[in-house]
């Protein structure tokens, strides 16, 4: 993965497992780095639910496991979490809706 502002821009590489997965409803992964998966543990989920007019998309990101979980509790990091799933939810939205 390149280099983000959080990480100083140093590259580094995750491990993401898929925790849960119920076909056209749900998938989770958890994101872990380092040796032995020591870093990190959030849990990114996308749930599908029908709707009358098509299906709606829900992003989360649980960090409930993660070791860092009281950093990523503060500061600019839920509000950063937040904009970039909403941007992921435009994109997909724009791929998908007709136009």
């Amino acid at each position: 993965m390149r280099g983000r502002p959080e990480s100083l821009f140093l590259g580094y590489r995750t491990t993401n497992t898929v925790v849960e997965f119920e076909p056209d409803r749900r998938i989770a992964w958890k994101t872990t780095m380092g040796p032995l998966g020591l870093i990190g543990g959030r849990i990114w989920r996308y749930e599908l639910e029908p709707t009358p007019d098509g299906t709606l998309v829900r992003e989360t990101w649980d960090v409930s496991e993660d070791r860092q979980r009281l950093l990523l509790k503060r500061g600019g990091t839920p509000k950063q979490a937040e904009d970039g799933m909403r941007a992921t939810l435009g994109r997909i939205a724009a791929l998908v809706e007709p136009s």
